[in-house]
């Protein structure tokens, strides 16, 4: 079987850094806006970006919270569904999403170095809940073949009156076993990760060809 190939062109370029836009944190691969049926665009979010700082619990934040919070609940998730996938050895704290995020903070590694691999699944299909448990499947299939803790958020823009489609937001980290965070996977850290991705999806890719949605 012939594997597929990343698609090497930076679909963002032309984005400046912007406090409010996390997509503009972090060079994105991927199909354009506008592809028809499944769309995965994939990145690598590193400590700097074109002389910017990034945090991996900025980012987090941002997914988590695509609309704002009530203000008495400023830290309440403002997204549709959102979890963190754990391997089986690991140290229950990181199911929380903000350990999850502040531990990849912690070490500050070099400008060059990753903070977190950032994928968003766009999988159509009429209900939600549907296209979360089938992103979710794939999702675990990595978790289970590379031991990483994945935060898994899901965007629902029309509730807010927004016309882009449902959505899923996959934020990779280190391997994780039960003395905490260990080493990344290098495919990861680099665009060969988003040939993963494609092909750990090919099960929805197959699902959309048959016209099964539900």
């Amino acid at each position: 079987m012939v594997k597929p190939k990343s698609l090497v062109s930076v679909i963002n370029a032309a984005d400046d850094p912007n406090p409010r836009n996390p997509h503009s944190w972090l060079p994105l691969i991927g199909d354009p806006p506008g592809t028809q049926g499944l769309r995965i665009l994939y990145g690598v979010l590193r400590p700097e970006y074109r002389g910017v700082a990034n945090l991996a619990a900025d980012f987090g934040r941002l997914k988590l919270q695509p609309v704002p919070p009530p203000p008495d609940a400023p830290g309440a998730v403002t997204a549709a569904r959102a979890e963190v996938l754990l391997p089986n050895d690991a140290d229950d704290r990181f199911a929380c999403a903000d350990v999850f995020l502040a531990a990849h903070d912690a070490e500050r590694p070099a400008a060059k170095a990753v903070l977190l691999a950032y994928v968003t699944i766009t999988y159509p299909t009429s209900r939600l809940h549907v296209q979360y448990e089938a992103v979710r499947q794939i999702m675990q299939g990595i978790v289970r073949a590379h031991g990483v803790a994945i935060l898994l958020v899901q965007h629902a823009p029309h509730r807010a009156a927004n016309a882009k489609a449902p959505h899923i937001h996959a934020l990779i980290g280190r391997r994780i076993t039960s003395l905490g965070l260990s080493t990344f996977v290098p495919a990861f850290c680099g665009d060969k990760g988003r040939d993963l991705i494609v092909e750990a999806c090919a099960p929805l890719r197959d699902r959309l060809a048959l016209n099964i949605q539900n």
